[in-house]
């Protein structure tokens, strides 16, 4: 019987570079999409563009998987929306008051329009995302 232990070895870390490249790759794109979509977020004090960055990447089973977005707590209603204007109508029906944190004064609203950044940009980045995947 032959030995295949040598086949099987270079078989495996054969493997192991193209997982390695693929998540190189994968976390380059990460990187691009965060700086695209940073680029849509609407301005305010700027934390949330600021915070518009790679989640990371990881290889689970044989595929590679990772996420770009945000970790302030607000980044989801921005993205979403809130109240009446919420995607998928997920939000509240009524108007509301609260007070602005940064001024003190009185808000009386009905929520806000979304701004799916994030959404909006994988869609529009279909191409460079594929060309950046590629190692390209």
């Amino acid at each position: 019987m032959a030995d295949t232990a040598a086949f099987e070895k270079s078989c495996d870390d054969s493997v192991k570079q193209m997982q390695e490249l693929l998540l190189r790759n994968m976390e380059g794109t990460l990187d691009y999409l965060a700086e695209k979509a940073g680029s849509k977020v609407g301005v305010n004090t700027g934390a949330l563009r600021a915070d518009t960055k790679s989640l990371g990447a990881k290889i689970v089973g044989d595929e590679v998987h990772g996420a770009a977005g945000n970790t302030l707590e607000y980044a989801l209603y921005h993205h979403q929306g809130t109240g009446i204007y919420a995607i998928d109508g997920n939000g509240r029906k009524t108007p509301w008051v609260y007070e602005d944190p940064r001024t003190g004064n009185k808000i009386y609203t009905k929520g806000s329009k979304p701004n799916p950044y994030l959404k909006d940009t994988i869609e529009q980045e279909q191409g460079n995302i594929a060309k950046w995947l590629g190692g390209g």
